[in-house]
């Protein structure tokens, strides 16, 4: 046998294979397409976004700053800030008294 008769051979079960596969199957692929306009708006409104955010980064930055708790804070955060603040109740003497127990206690037990 030589090559192009084995060559020949080889062709002719390929194309045996091929078209015997070609029938059998019937399952076809379907692509999704998706939406380009809903996909475009998205991409616009994100855009827009980003946009409006940089603006106002920029006019905040600008803004004057002032320092709470080591933070820098525009005017606006800083009275909300303010208005949040609470009143802390004074201290109980007795329960001063009695964290100050336990310290003495922890501290007896740390050294023995």
């Amino acid at each position: 046998m030589s090559f192009s008769e084995h060559l020949d051979n080889f062709i002719k079960q390929r194309d045996q294979q091929s078209s015997g596969k070609g029938q059998g199957q019937t399952f076809q692929r379907k692509h999704v397409v998706l939406d380009p306009t809903n996909q475009s708006l998205a991409r616009e409104a994100m855009a827009k976004a980003q946009e409006d955010a940089s603006q106002q980064a920029t006019l905040d930055t600008k803004q004057p700053h002032y320092r709470i708790n080591g933070r820098c804070v525009t005017e606006n955060e800083a009275q909300t800030l303010h208005q949040l603040e609470y009143d802390s109740e004074p201290a109980n003497p007795d329960r001063v008294e009695y964290i100050n127990e336990l310290r003495k206690k922890l501290k007896l037990k740390k050294r023995s």
